[in-house]
């Protein structure tokens, strides 16, 4: 089954009925959307989930918090929820299972924390790539996973992968598969 989360959409050129045609001709058979829409009815395979309600839907494993608050984290963690954010909030104080998005300062972070590897773009940049590696080998893969940041990430979702897949280079099998579904697995507890 194939599943997409959205978080948001970049109007005027992004609305529910040109996400609804990605989601239909990418075969995804149900998508789970957090943000303010004025009405999904007409789109049945798009959940609304709204950020404050995110336990009423079995597929949400984590929220997204932009701006990590002690209460935001609390109300998180109270639902039993995983926590995603920008790797420019951290620091933050929780226990709880956290996703960073992009890579944070330091590679000294708690074993609850991974980071979700995004911003790849082709040309790959000689910088992200030696980021990158330099995460790989300082936390492993089990520590890390891929996430395209698509459609935010003015390419498609073929070209972030081609460009992370070139970022990461001649890699063992094993390697490839805990970046690209196995660390997220885990997280996400699918």
């Amino acid at each position: 089954m194939r599943i997409d989360a959205q978080h948001s959409f970049n109007p005027p050129a992004q609305s529910l009925e040109w996400y609804a045609k990605i989601l239909a001709r990418n075969k995804f058979e149900a998508s789970v959307y957090f943000g303010p829409v004025a009405d999904a009815a007409p789109y049945p395979f798009i959940r609304r989930v709204i950020a404050s309600e995110p336990i009423r839907h079995s597929l949400v494993r984590s929220v997204f918090l932009a701006d990590p608050t002690p209460a935001a984290i609390a109300a998180v963690e109270q639902a039993g929820l995983n926590i995603e954010a920008p790797a420019s909030a951290w620091p933050m104080q929780t226990g709880a299972p956290v996703a960073l998005h992009g890579f944070p300062e330091s590679t000294g972070l708690p074993d609850n924390v991974v980071i979700k590897l995004t911003g790849f773009r082709l040309p790959a940049d000689p910088a992200r790539t030696a980021t990158f590696r330099r995460f790989l080998r300082e936390l492993g893969p089990d520590r890390l996973m891929f996430a395209s940041d698509w459609p935010l990430a003015g390419c498609t979702w073929k070209e972030t992968l081609a460009a992370f897949t070139q970022a990461l280079g001649a890699m063992p099998i094993e390697i490839r598969e805990q970046l690209l579904g196995g660390t997220a697995a885990r997280f996400y507890g699918l």
